[in-house]
């Protein structure tokens, strides 16, 4: 049991507390649909290069955003490290924290990238898929294996703003990144400016330019904005030691290997469903790339609750990391509403974005109206997970992943879409509907794990460490 302080403590209204999350919020927001709208527009200009274009970035992508979401998950244990320094008063810690961070995240992306790059070996074992999709795929993946380092940088750099509480720098650069990709895609994919006209490759090249233009503009803000005057951090070496490092893992490894999990299944299914046809991974590409798209309004949000929670458990103030959770989820009811109404509305116009192939347009309309369902569970556990992280409580958004994706989502998912249950297989759909009980199975434990946390008042392992 821990002790609580709540003699010094100010619990805000709700009032103050939705401004406050907001105010965090709108930037992210902003940033973080800027940096997936990049995506999007992969999808987009390679879905207008042709069908096999798009699918051969399809499949390129599912090992690409795995191996991506990893060093992002990684980066993940900043922001509650930091939040909760604050909290403290322990600016003093806050320089060598970054150090270490970027220690591990740079020298993890480098294993990274060696794994993006060969992982088109795969390929080889494969029978019965469209080897045009495939040269697209493997091109895509060689490209973005070299911007593997620029990742892991840039994430670092937007972990230790938000931590700090400065969420404006990533709406300013996922913008710039955006800016600068659309018109890299339209020279690399289409062959302009006496450049050669690579298709859905030229998106992998147009990603790997744009991410480490962006991570200098980054540094260069950090070094010189006011905001930072009284910590620069990545000025001088520190010295890291096994201690440190391992300090570190023990809440980045478990949130990168959950955020890999999570991505891994998703992108898998692509290449689960490529025997299939390039019309049903087509499909479930625009399904997926909505669905990332919609993702990241909720994720924006629980980096939100991540930061205030962190903020409170730095002082062990209980109730107004409680404050937060309930304005959290009563702001994500409002989130999840306004979404569903809006894709219902606007289906078949976002559809035709993507493709004019009339036989994906078809199959793409069943999977948004079950992306429409998995929504609502998705937007309470991501919430959930927001908040867990404030508590730096990683082995247990781990250990829910496992369970929600691996055994219960992707099983179910492949059983139905292989057929081997009912007579006839539901392919793209299966899965979907696997993915929606994994997700409803994950929102009940982690709310069960914040009911537990604030009934006892015991802290998780992570927090008791530091």
């Amino acid at each position: 049991m821990t002790q609580d302080h709540t003699l010094d403590e100010i619990v805000p209204s709700f009032k103050s507390e939705s401004k406050r999350l907001i105010k965090l919020f709108i930037p992210i927001i902003l940033g973080q649909l800027a940096q997936t709208a990049m995506s999007v527009a992969d999808t987009i200009m390679a879905g207008w290069a042709g069908v096999a274009d798009l699918s051969g970035v399809a499949i390129g992508g599912s090992f690409f955003w795995p191996a991506l979401f990893f060093l992002i998950g990684l980066s993940f244990a900043i922001q509650p490290t930091l939040s909760q320094l604050r909290g403290k008063n322990d600016l003093k810690s806050i320089d060598k924290t970054i150090f270490t961070a970027f220690t591990v995240c740079i020298s993890t992306s480098l294993f990274i990238g060696l794994i993006i790059y060969f992982s088109p070996l795969i390929y080889n074992y494969t029978d019965n898929v469209d080897k045009d999709m495939l040269v697209i795929a493997k091109g895509y993946l060689h490209a973005v294996a070299l911007g593997a380092p620029g990742f892991a940088l840039f994430n670092v750099l937007r972990s230790y703003s938000e931590g700090m509480g400065n969420t404006l720098p990533t709406f300013i650069f996922g913008f710039i990144a955006l800016i600068l990709n659309i018109p890299l895609n339209y020279i690399f994919i289409f062959g302009k400016f006496g450049i050669p006209a690579f298709g859905g490759i030229g998106c992998g090249i147009a990603t790997t330019i744009t991410v480490y233009i962006t991570c200098i503009l980054f540094f260069i803000y950090i070094q010189k904005a006011k905001f930072y005057k009284d910590i620069r951090v990545l000025r001088r070496i520190h010295k890291v030691s096994f201690k440190d490092i391992k300090e570190y893992l023990h809440i980045g490894l478990p949130l990168g290997l959950s955020a890999t999990i999570e991505v891994s299944c998703f992108s898998l299914v692509a290449f689960l469903l490529s025997p299939f046809g390039k019309e049903i991974v087509g499909a479930h590409s625009i399904a997926l790339t909505l669905s990332g798209l919609l993702y990241v309004v909720p994720m924006s949000f629980a980096t939100c609750s991540t930061i205030r929670v962190g903020e409170a458990m730095g002082t062990l103030h209980w109730n107004r990391a409680l404050r937060t959770v309930k304005t959290s989820f009563i702001i994500g009811s409002i989130i999840y509403i306004t979404l569903f109404v809006s894709v219902l509305i606007f289906k078949d116009n976002i559809i035709s974005l993507f493709t004019k192939d009339d036989v994906v347009k078809e199959i793409a309309g069943v999977l948004v109206l079950l992306c429409c369902t998995y929504m609502l569970p998705d937007t309470i556990q991501v919430i959930a997970i927001g908040i867990l992280r404030g508590f730096k409580d990683s082995r247990t958004i781990f250990m829910v992943t496992i369970l929600s994706y691996w055994i219960i989502a992707m099983p179910i998912g492949y059983t139905l879409a292989y057929g081997l249950i009912l007579d006839e297989p539901l392919k793209a759909s299966g899965f979907w509907i696997g993915f929606i009980c994994g997700l409803s199975t994950a929102t009940l434990v982690y709310t069960s794990r914040l009911y537990f946390l604030f009934k006892y008042k015991k802290l998780p392992k992570a927090m008791m460490k530091a």
